[in-house]
């Protein structure tokens, strides 16, 4: 079967429309490639912060005592 598909040769016609699907699946891709990457960059730098506020609320723990 997958031998009979390599033969098929496409029309102009469904060369144009699959090179659209195509390239509307490149741009939603690269879309939602950057806004993992945003997400987990934004999530790395806010790691840090939640150590600091842990502390820091530990400090204000201790003084109240």
């Amino acid at each position: 079967m997958a031998n009979e598909m390599s033969r098929h040769k496409m029309t102009p016609k469904e060369l144009r429309e699959f090179n659209k699907w195509l390239k509307a699946n490149t741009i939603l891709g690269s879309i939602l490639a950057i806004g993992m990457l945003a997400m987990a960059f934004a999530g790395s730098n806010s790691l840090g912060r939640s150590d600091t506020a842990m502390t820091d609320s530990a400090k204000v723990a201790t003084t109240f005592r």
